[in-house]
């Protein structure tokens, strides 16, 4: 009996090691953490790239002996050159969050865009470069403390108001690594993680304490404001909203301007650094910068914010949860939001190569930006819309405003479409502009005319250009007012009845059903319009019957339960397929 109970004990040690062991959430070393990351990049080569952007730029190791991780994620298959987003591991070692939550939004992205094939997901990942900097404070991660190993605050070497505030001017290898980062690459977004408070935080942090002005959504006042405060304001707010609450609500009371969020200022931080230290676009600036010294930053004029995650600065392994709720759910909502603001886009709800006849509806969404101003269509049934097309219904609700419209809004644009007798195709390009308002820049009597901001500049300014020399290759950023969707291509003809999401009854229409799923009871034709040459139809991959002539039909018998029913249609060599799913009572 007592050898039973031991074993029963040391199996349910076992279990309950394995099981501690599969939900680990926090890494006990930096170096555990590096190892959690290349394991992402052993498993997904073409999308994961992990390099020591310290030995890269000939600047040897961070006190302590560090190497300084940074993390690539794109499809590396279709080239470079797209709008690339920064997150930094915290620079105060003890501040936990993000640091580790940075690992678990990597992880979560990739089994998403790549194993799963999630739609968005996908497209984020072939259209945009994500960079992620593993820790900004290795020493400290490892030491669980705010400073580095010479016990300086990363967070107050940054060129951009120096005072040397427990720090030297770039005097540390993991600043002088990020600098060098930026100055080599086009960075739209980027953020840098915090812990010890429950705020979302964004420039100035220590000049302008004069410029005043008011929330353009509730009128609250601010000081410390940025030229592009608008747009920093209404993105964290809508940041925060979608973030959740798990750490705390975030809204107009912890979110805004460095101190009259935190109550202190922050001389040298990295966020108004990669903000404005671009004195030659931001001139207002340099006073502020040693340019003199260190040359121009030419990488800087981010979107750059600092999130307060957590009020502990190091929480338990149990508050990080996982996806759904927790701490790293939160990191991944923030890095996604910020991720997508880098460019405006746009996706269509309505499936590419689908079917249609008599009138097509078509559906549409705006991404990466805070309002849609106008959006339209422009379609054709003979080529290129843009060229030839005609102009749908100029939608206008959101013009003049400072949000509205977006995908972040659950907004869905819809367009009906008549289809011409004579038609076989209809090509359709949907056109949105988006954030104009925020091409005003706030105090522009401190600041000047310009946004300071690279994505506001290259949205709102169609004059705007920027030449940019970074580990790419040379890009270009131009402005632009109206931003396209991919090219939609709907044929006409198809499946015409069923038609998916209704009920049928022994061959008649009844009624609408609140799902896209079809029923279908008692005998019926499936019906195909079109011209072709022949028409093949299917039940679950299996062929049943071939017509050559119009009308192309076939009548469904003896099936009870759930199929798939699919036609392949062919005409002058080509083979075009439609297919939906239903629910069938035939006995």
């Amino acid at each position: 009996m007592k050898k039973l109970i031991v074993v029963g004990i040391t199996l349910f040690m076992l279990v309950g090691l394995s099981h501690a062991e599969n939900e680990k959430r926090k890494p006990s070393s930096y170096a555990e953490l590096v190892a959690w990351y290349k394991s992402l990049e052993e498993k997904y080569p073409n999308y994961v790239e992990i390099f020591e952007a310290n030995e890269l730029y000939g600047l040897g190791k961070a006190t302590g002996g560090y190497d300084l991780y940074y993390v690539r994620i794109t499809n590396e298959s279709n080239g470079f050159l797209k709008p690339e987003v920064l997150f930094l591991g915290s620079p105060h070692g003890d501040e936990t969050v993000g640091t580790i939550g940075l690992y678990w939004f990597t992880k979560w992205f990739l089994e998403k865009a790549v194993d799963e094939g999630d739609a968005w997901m996908k497209w984020l990942i072939d259209n945009r470069e994500i960079y992620i900097e593993i820790s900004h404070n290795p020493y400290g991660f490892d030491h669980r403390q705010r400073y580095d190993a010479n016990d300086w605050d990363l967070n107050r070497e940054a060129d951009y108001d120096w005072r040397g505030v427990n720090s030297e001017l770039w005097g540390s290898v993991n600043g002088k690594t990020l600098w060098k980062f930026i100055n080599n690459h086009a960075i739209r977004v980027g953020a840098d993680f915090h812990g010890g408070a429950r705020m979302i935080l964004y420039p100035w942090s220590s000049t302008h304490a004069d410029a005043i002005a008011e929330s353009p959504i509730s009128g609250k006042e601010y000081s410390y404001v940025p030229p592009d405060f608008n747009f920093y304001h209404v993105a964290s707010l809508r940041l925060g909203d979608y973030m959740g609450d798990y750490g705390g609500d975030l809204n107009e009371n912890n979110i805004g301007t460095i101190p009259t969020t935190v109550g202190y200022e922050a001389p040298g931080c990295i966020a108004a650094w990669a903000y404005g230290a671009n004195v030659k676009l931001c001139p207002a600036e340099d006073e502020f910068v040693n340019d003199e010294r260190f040359g121009n930053y030419d990488g800087c004029g981010i979107l750059w914010i600092s999130p307060e995650m957590s009020r502990v600065k190091d929480p338990s392994e149990w508050q990080f949860g996982d996806e759904e709720k927790g701490y790293i759910a939160e990191v991944i909502r923030f890095v996604l939001h910020q991720t997508d603001l880098a460019q405006p886009y746009i996706r269509w709800l309505t499936k590419n190569n689908s079917f249609a006849s008599g009138n097509v509806s078509v559906e549409w969404q705006v991404y990466g930006c805070l309002v849609v101003d106008e959006t339209y269509i422009m379609y054709s049934f003979d080529g290129n819309p843009l060229e030839n097309g005609i102009k749908g219904k100029l939608h206008d609700d959101y013009r003049g405003k400072y949000k509205g419209g977006t995908y972040w809004d659950g907004k869905v644009w819809k367009e009906t479409i008549k289809i011409p007798e004579n038609a076989t195709d209809v090509y359709v390009v949907a056109l949105a502009r988006v954030d104009s308002v925020y091409g005003n820049v706030t105090l522009p009597s401190v600041y000047g005319k310009n946004p300071y901001l690279r994505i506001i500049k290259e949205r709102t300014n169609e004059s705007y250009v920027e030449i940019l020399n970074t580990s790419d290759g040379v890009e270009v950023i131009k402005g632009r007012i109206w931003w396209a969707s991919p090219l939609l291509h709907i044929k006409v003809g198809g499946i015409t009845k069923p038609k998916e999401g209704y009920l049928y009854i022994m061959g008649k229409e009844i009624m609408k059903l609140p799902s896209d799923k079809t029923i279908i009871i008692g005998s019926m034709n499936v019906e195909v319009k079109g011209t072709y040459d022949k028409v093949e139809f299917y039940i679950d991959n299996q062929l049943k019957f071939v017509d050559e002539e119009e009308p192309f039909e076939w009548e469904i018998s003896k099936a009870i339960g759930k199929h798939e029913i699919e036609v392949k249609m062919f005409s002058d060599g080509n083979v075009y397929e439609d297919k939906l799913e239903a629910f069938l009572i035939i006995p």
